[in-house]
Protein backbone atom coordinates (compact mmCIF):
# COMPACT_ATOMS: atom_id res chain seq x y z
CA UNK A 1 0.00 0.00 0.00
CA UNK A 2 2.69 2.45 1.00
CA UNK A 3 4.91 1.57 -1.97
CA UNK A 4 2.28 3.07 -4.28
CA UNK A 5 2.58 6.37 -2.48
CA UNK A 6 6.32 6.66 -1.98
CA UNK A 7 9.30 5.85 -4.19
CA UNK A 8 12.53 4.47 -2.75
CA UNK A 9 14.37 6.88 -0.45
CA UNK A 10 11.12 8.86 0.05
CA UNK A 11 11.86 9.04 3.77
CA UNK A 12 15.32 8.51 5.20
CA UNK A 13 15.69 5.15 3.52
CA UNK A 14 14.01 1.99 2.32
CA UNK A 15 13.96 0.37 5.79
CA UNK A 16 11.88 3.18 7.30
CA UNK A 17 9.43 2.96 4.41
CA UNK A 18 9.02 -0.76 5.01
CA UNK A 19 8.56 -0.24 8.76
CA UNK A 20 5.83 2.32 8.16
CA UNK A 21 4.12 -0.02 5.74
CA UNK A 22 4.14 -2.74 8.40
CA UNK A 23 2.66 -0.30 10.91
CA UNK A 24 -0.20 0.56 8.56
CA UNK A 25 -0.86 -3.10 7.82
CA UNK A 26 -1.34 -3.76 11.57
CA UNK A 27 -4.56 -1.71 11.59
CA UNK A 28 -6.62 -4.72 10.61
CA UNK A 29 -5.20 -7.01 13.26
CA UNK A 30 -8.03 -6.53 15.77
CA UNK A 31 -5.89 -4.81 18.38
CA UNK A 32 -7.55 -2.79 21.19
CA UNK A 33 -8.35 0.81 20.24
CA UNK A 34 -5.92 2.29 22.79
CA UNK A 35 -3.11 0.31 21.19
CA UNK A 36 -4.11 1.50 17.72
CA UNK A 37 -4.12 5.17 18.78
CA UNK A 38 -0.71 4.94 20.43
CA UNK A 39 0.88 2.99 17.60
CA UNK A 40 -0.48 5.45 15.06
CA UNK A 41 0.94 8.61 16.66
CA UNK A 42 4.28 6.87 17.05
CA UNK A 43 4.18 5.93 13.37
CA UNK A 44 3.35 9.50 12.34
CA UNK A 45 6.16 11.06 14.39
CA UNK A 46 8.65 8.74 12.71
CA UNK A 47 8.10 10.71 9.52
CA UNK A 48 10.97 13.22 9.23
CA UNK A 49 10.14 16.82 10.15
CA UNK A 50 7.10 15.78 12.26
CA UNK A 51 7.90 16.73 15.85
CA UNK A 52 4.65 15.87 17.62
CA UNK A 53 1.45 14.06 16.72
CA UNK A 54 -1.84 13.45 18.52
CA UNK A 55 -5.31 12.09 17.80
CA UNK A 56 -8.46 13.85 18.98
CA UNK A 57 -11.96 12.42 19.07
CA UNK A 58 -14.47 15.20 18.38
CA UNK A 59 -17.56 15.28 20.61
CA UNK A 60 -20.16 17.55 18.95
CA UNK A 61 -22.66 17.47 21.82
CA UNK A 62 -20.28 18.99 24.34
CA UNK A 63 -18.15 20.88 21.79
CA UNK A 64 -15.03 19.21 23.17
CA UNK A 65 -12.07 17.21 21.93
CA UNK A 66 -11.07 14.04 23.78
CA UNK A 67 -7.39 13.11 23.57
CA UNK A 68 -6.93 9.53 22.37
CA UNK A 69 -3.13 9.47 22.02
CA UNK A 70 -0.11 11.78 21.96
CA UNK A 71 3.51 11.21 20.98
CA UNK A 72 6.16 13.91 20.96
CA UNK A 73 9.89 14.12 20.45
CA UNK A 74 9.88 17.13 22.79
CA UNK A 75 8.17 17.79 26.12
CA UNK A 76 4.50 18.49 25.39
CA UNK A 77 1.24 17.67 27.17
CA UNK A 78 -2.45 17.91 26.25
CA UNK A 79 -5.30 17.49 28.79
CA UNK A 80 -7.58 14.49 28.32
CA UNK A 81 -10.50 16.79 27.49
CA UNK A 82 -10.21 20.24 25.90
CA UNK A 83 -12.86 22.65 24.68
CA UNK A 84 -13.23 22.88 20.92
CA UNK A 85 -12.18 26.49 20.44
CA UNK A 86 -9.17 26.36 22.76
CA UNK A 87 -7.12 24.48 20.14
CA UNK A 88 -6.55 25.13 16.42
CA UNK A 89 -8.05 21.72 15.60
CA UNK A 90 -11.44 23.45 15.58
CA UNK A 91 -10.58 24.90 12.17
CA UNK A 92 -10.41 21.36 10.82
CA UNK A 93 -13.86 20.55 12.22
CA UNK A 94 -15.47 23.78 11.04
CA UNK A 95 -14.03 23.64 7.52
CA UNK A 96 -13.90 19.84 7.11
CA UNK A 97 -10.52 20.43 5.48
CA UNK A 98 -6.81 20.26 6.22
CA UNK A 99 -5.68 23.30 8.21
CA UNK A 100 -2.22 24.67 8.82
CA UNK A 101 -0.81 27.67 10.64
CA UNK A 102 2.60 28.97 11.66
CA UNK A 103 3.33 28.74 15.37
CA UNK A 104 4.40 32.25 16.23
CA UNK A 105 3.72 34.57 19.14
CA UNK A 106 2.59 33.45 22.56
CA UNK A 107 0.04 30.74 21.77
CA UNK A 108 -0.54 29.23 25.25
CA UNK A 109 -1.41 25.80 23.85
CA UNK A 110 1.88 25.31 21.96
CA UNK A 111 4.13 27.50 24.09
CA UNK A 112 5.56 24.63 26.23
CA UNK A 113 6.45 22.80 23.01
CA UNK A 114 7.92 25.81 21.24
CA UNK A 115 10.15 26.55 24.23
CA UNK A 116 11.80 23.14 23.85
CA UNK A 117 12.72 23.66 20.18
CA UNK A 118 16.09 24.97 19.13
CA UNK A 119 16.41 28.62 18.12
CA UNK A 120 17.03 27.62 14.52
CA UNK A 121 13.88 25.54 14.31
CA UNK A 122 10.52 27.12 13.59
CA UNK A 123 7.32 25.09 13.55
CA UNK A 124 3.81 24.98 12.19
CA UNK A 125 0.58 23.25 13.14
CA UNK A 126 -1.00 20.85 10.67
CA UNK A 127 -4.44 19.36 11.27
CA UNK A 128 -5.98 16.54 9.24
CA UNK A 129 -9.66 15.50 9.48
CA UNK A 130 -10.81 11.99 10.37
CA UNK A 131 -14.17 11.63 8.67
CA UNK A 132 -17.14 9.35 9.22
CA UNK A 133 -18.61 7.24 6.44
CA UNK A 134 -20.94 10.15 5.59
CA UNK A 135 -18.14 12.71 5.49
CA UNK A 136 -18.55 14.52 8.82
CA UNK A 137 -15.50 15.15 10.99
CA UNK A 138 -15.38 12.74 13.94
CA UNK A 139 -11.75 13.29 14.86
CA UNK A 140 -8.57 15.18 14.06
CA UNK A 141 -4.97 14.15 13.54
CA UNK A 142 -2.97 17.04 14.96
CA UNK A 143 0.70 17.52 14.13
CA UNK A 144 3.47 19.98 14.85
CA UNK A 145 5.97 19.95 12.01
CA UNK A 146 9.06 21.88 11.02
CA UNK A 147 7.96 24.75 8.85
CA UNK A 148 10.16 23.55 6.00
CA UNK A 149 8.10 20.41 5.58
CA UNK A 150 9.87 18.45 2.82
CA UNK A 151 7.84 16.31 0.43
CA UNK A 152 4.72 17.81 1.95
CA UNK A 153 2.35 16.50 -0.74
CA UNK A 154 3.58 12.91 -0.44
CA UNK A 155 3.56 13.11 3.34
CA UNK A 156 -0.08 14.24 3.26
CA UNK A 157 -0.96 11.29 1.00
CA UNK A 158 0.45 9.02 3.69
CA UNK A 159 -1.51 10.85 6.40
CA UNK A 160 -4.60 10.45 4.21
CA UNK A 161 -4.13 6.67 4.23
CA UNK A 162 -3.74 6.74 8.02
CA UNK A 163 -6.84 8.93 8.41
CA UNK A 164 -8.90 6.45 6.37
CA UNK A 165 -7.76 3.61 8.61
CA UNK A 166 -8.43 5.65 11.74
CA UNK A 167 -11.92 6.48 10.50
CA UNK A 168 -12.99 2.84 10.64
CA UNK A 169 -11.33 2.34 14.02
CA UNK A 170 -12.88 5.51 15.49
CA UNK A 171 -16.35 4.58 14.18
CA UNK A 172 -16.00 1.16 15.84
CA UNK A 173 -14.73 2.81 19.02
CA UNK A 174 -17.66 5.24 19.13
CA UNK A 175 -20.17 2.47 18.45
CA UNK A 176 -18.73 0.32 21.23
CA UNK A 177 -18.88 3.26 23.63
CA UNK A 178 -22.46 3.98 22.59
CA UNK A 179 -23.47 0.37 23.21
CA UNK A 180 -21.68 0.41 26.56
CA UNK A 181 -23.36 3.68 27.57
CA UNK A 182 -26.75 2.35 26.50
CA UNK A 183 -26.28 -0.80 28.58
CA UNK A 184 -25.09 1.26 31.54
CA UNK A 185 -28.09 3.57 31.15
CA UNK A 186 -30.49 0.62 31.03
CA UNK A 187 -28.83 -0.87 34.10
CA UNK A 188 -29.01 2.44 35.97
CA UNK A 189 -32.68 2.95 35.06
CA UNK A 190 -33.54 -0.59 36.17
CA UNK A 191 -31.64 -0.20 39.43
CA UNK A 192 -32.98 3.29 40.16
CA UNK A 193 -36.59 2.26 39.55
CA UNK A 194 -36.11 -0.71 41.86
CA UNK A 195 -34.69 1.63 44.52
CA UNK A 196 -37.56 4.09 44.11
CA UNK A 197 -40.09 1.27 44.40
CA UNK A 198 -38.34 0.01 47.54
CA UNK A 199 -38.34 3.47 49.12
CA UNK A 200 -42.00 4.11 48.31
CA UNK A 201 -43.04 0.65 49.49
CA UNK A 202 -41.29 0.89 52.84
CA UNK A 203 -43.77 1.50 55.64
CA UNK A 204 -42.34 3.34 58.60
CA UNK A 205 -43.69 5.76 61.17
CA UNK A 206 -40.21 7.18 61.69
CA UNK A 207 -39.90 10.08 59.24
CA UNK A 208 -36.24 10.63 60.14
CA UNK A 209 -35.44 7.02 59.22
CA UNK A 210 -37.38 7.37 55.96
CA UNK A 211 -35.50 10.52 54.99
CA UNK A 212 -32.17 8.95 55.84
CA UNK A 213 -33.03 5.96 53.65
CA UNK A 214 -33.58 8.37 50.73
CA UNK A 215 -30.22 10.02 51.37
CA UNK A 216 -28.41 6.69 51.53
CA UNK A 217 -30.09 5.49 48.33
CA UNK A 218 -29.26 8.73 46.51
CA UNK A 219 -25.57 8.79 47.38
CA UNK A 220 -25.23 5.24 46.05
CA UNK A 221 -27.33 5.81 42.91
CA UNK A 222 -25.64 9.05 41.85
CA UNK A 223 -22.17 8.23 43.14
CA UNK A 224 -21.96 11.46 45.13
CA UNK A 225 -20.37 11.40 48.59
CA UNK A 226 -22.63 13.89 50.39
CA UNK A 227 -26.40 13.86 50.86
CA UNK A 228 -28.32 16.59 52.72
CA UNK A 229 -31.85 17.34 53.77
CA UNK A 230 -32.01 21.03 54.55
CA UNK A 231 -35.07 22.16 56.50
CA UNK A 232 -36.59 25.63 56.54
CA UNK A 233 -36.49 26.99 60.06
CA UNK A 234 -38.26 30.35 60.32
CA UNK A 235 -36.38 32.70 58.01
CA UNK A 236 -33.30 30.49 57.91
CA UNK A 237 -32.23 26.96 57.08
CA UNK A 238 -30.72 23.99 58.87
CA UNK A 239 -28.94 20.83 57.78
CA UNK A 240 -31.34 18.45 59.51
CA UNK A 241 -29.87 15.23 58.08
CA UNK A 242 -26.39 14.62 56.70
CA UNK A 243 -25.32 11.45 54.90
CA UNK A 244 -21.60 11.20 54.22
CA UNK A 245 -18.53 12.64 55.85
CA UNK A 246 -17.34 15.95 54.41
CA UNK A 247 -15.49 18.08 56.94
CA UNK A 248 -17.32 21.31 57.67
CA UNK A 249 -20.86 20.00 57.03
CA UNK A 250 -22.76 18.71 60.05
CA UNK A 251 -26.29 18.08 61.29
CA UNK A 252 -27.84 21.04 63.10
CA UNK A 253 -25.73 23.54 61.14
CA UNK A 254 -27.77 26.69 60.49
CA UNK A 255 -27.40 29.53 58.06
CA UNK A 256 -29.38 32.54 56.94
CA UNK A 257 -31.86 32.81 54.11
CA UNK A 258 -29.47 35.06 52.20
CA UNK A 259 -26.60 32.61 52.49
CA UNK A 260 -28.75 29.62 51.62
CA UNK A 261 -29.33 30.76 48.03
CA UNK A 262 -32.42 28.60 47.99
CA UNK A 263 -34.84 31.48 47.47
CA UNK A 264 -34.94 31.24 43.67
CA UNK A 265 -34.56 27.50 43.24
CA UNK A 266 -37.25 26.72 45.80
CA UNK A 267 -39.82 28.56 43.71
CA UNK A 268 -39.41 26.00 40.93
CA UNK A 269 -40.62 22.39 40.99
CA UNK A 270 -37.62 21.11 39.07
CA UNK A 271 -34.16 20.12 40.18
CA UNK A 272 -31.34 22.63 40.34
CA UNK A 273 -28.26 20.89 38.96
CA UNK A 274 -24.79 22.38 38.60
CA UNK A 275 -22.51 19.82 36.99
CA UNK A 276 -19.30 21.73 37.53
CA UNK A 277 -19.10 24.64 39.95
CA UNK A 278 -17.01 27.45 38.49
CA UNK A 279 -16.56 31.19 38.92
CA UNK A 280 -19.45 31.68 36.48
CA UNK A 281 -22.07 29.87 38.57
CA UNK A 282 -20.53 30.08 42.07
CA UNK A 283 -23.01 32.84 42.99
CA UNK A 284 -25.69 30.11 43.06
CA UNK A 285 -23.78 28.04 45.63
CA UNK A 286 -23.64 28.59 49.37
CA UNK A 287 -20.35 30.07 50.51
CA UNK A 288 -19.58 27.36 53.06
CA UNK A 289 -20.07 24.66 50.37
CA UNK A 290 -17.47 26.40 48.23
CA UNK A 291 -15.08 26.46 51.18
CA UNK A 292 -15.32 22.69 51.67
CA UNK A 293 -14.62 22.19 47.92
CA UNK A 294 -18.02 20.96 46.80
CA UNK A 295 -17.62 20.52 43.02
CA UNK A 296 -21.17 19.81 41.79
CA UNK A 297 -24.66 19.66 43.23
CA UNK A 298 -28.20 18.40 42.72
CA UNK A 299 -30.94 20.09 44.75
CA UNK A 300 -34.69 19.57 44.69
CA UNK A 301 -37.30 21.53 46.69
CA UNK A 302 -39.54 19.30 48.81
CA UNK A 303 -42.96 20.92 48.48
CA UNK A 304 -45.95 20.05 50.59
CA UNK A 305 -49.21 21.93 50.09
CA UNK A 306 -47.33 24.08 47.57
CA UNK A 307 -44.88 25.26 50.21
CA UNK A 308 -41.17 24.44 50.20
CA UNK A 309 -40.44 22.88 53.57
CA UNK A 310 -37.01 21.41 52.83
CA UNK A 311 -34.38 20.79 50.14
CA UNK A 312 -33.15 17.35 49.15
CA UNK A 313 -29.58 17.59 47.89
CA UNK A 314 -26.61 15.51 46.76
CA UNK A 315 -23.12 16.93 46.31
CA UNK A 316 -19.83 16.01 44.67
CA UNK A 317 -16.48 16.84 46.14
CA UNK A 318 -13.20 18.22 44.77
CA UNK A 319 -13.01 17.47 40.99
CA UNK A 320 -16.02 15.15 40.84
CA UNK A 321 -18.69 15.79 38.19
CA UNK A 322 -22.20 14.42 37.60
CA UNK A 323 -21.93 11.66 35.01
CA UNK A 324 -25.26 11.89 33.17
CA UNK A 325 -27.11 15.09 33.99
CA UNK A 326 -30.32 14.52 32.02
CA UNK A 327 -30.83 10.95 33.21
CA UNK A 328 -29.87 11.72 36.81
CA UNK A 329 -32.21 14.71 36.84
CA UNK A 330 -35.23 12.57 35.93
CA UNK A 331 -34.48 9.97 38.58
CA UNK A 332 -33.63 12.64 41.15
CA UNK A 333 -36.90 14.51 40.58
CA UNK A 334 -38.89 11.28 40.93
CA UNK A 335 -37.05 10.66 44.18
CA UNK A 336 -37.83 14.18 45.43
CA UNK A 337 -41.50 13.92 44.50
CA UNK A 338 -41.69 10.52 46.19
CA UNK A 339 -40.17 11.86 49.40
CA UNK A 340 -42.49 14.88 49.44
CA UNK A 341 -45.50 12.59 48.99
CA UNK A 342 -44.23 10.32 51.76
CA UNK A 343 -44.02 13.29 54.12
CA UNK A 344 -47.63 14.18 53.34
CA UNK A 345 -48.79 10.61 53.95
CA UNK A 346 -47.30 10.68 57.42
CA UNK A 347 -49.96 13.26 58.30
CA UNK A 348 -47.38 15.21 60.20
CA UNK A 349 -47.98 18.86 60.92
CA UNK A 350 -45.34 20.23 58.61
CA UNK A 351 -45.09 23.47 60.49
CA UNK A 352 -44.93 21.88 63.94
CA UNK A 353 -41.18 22.08 64.13
CA UNK A 354 -41.22 25.73 63.11
CA UNK A 355 -44.00 26.52 65.59
CA UNK A 356 -42.12 24.67 68.34
CA UNK A 357 -38.92 26.57 67.59
CA UNK A 358 -40.72 29.91 67.46
CA UNK A 359 -42.23 29.22 70.89
CA UNK A 360 -38.87 28.13 72.26
CA UNK A 361 -36.95 30.94 70.61
CA UNK A 362 -39.44 33.82 70.26
CA UNK A 363 -38.50 36.46 67.75
CA UNK A 364 -38.35 40.03 69.03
Amino acid sequence: MLSELAPNHYFSGISLTADLADDLHSFGSGLPSDHVWNETVQTITRIPEIITSWIFEYIPKSQNFRLLALHSRSEFHIPDLVSKYSVPCHHVVDSNMIFEMNLVGEDPFFQPLIETLSEKTSAMYLGYPIRSDIGTVIGVIGMVVEDKFKNKFKNLKLIDVIADQLSQELIRFKNENLISQTLNTASFVKHSLAELFRLLSTKSTDLTLTCRNYLQAGTKLFGLPLGLITSKIGDGWEYSLVEGNVHGIFEGQRFSKEESKFSKSSLSSSANIINKISDVNSHRVRDHLLKVEVSCLMEFPLKVHNQTIAILGFYGWKDQEIESVELYQRVFELMGIGLANTIEKHNIDLLSKIVFLEKEYPTS
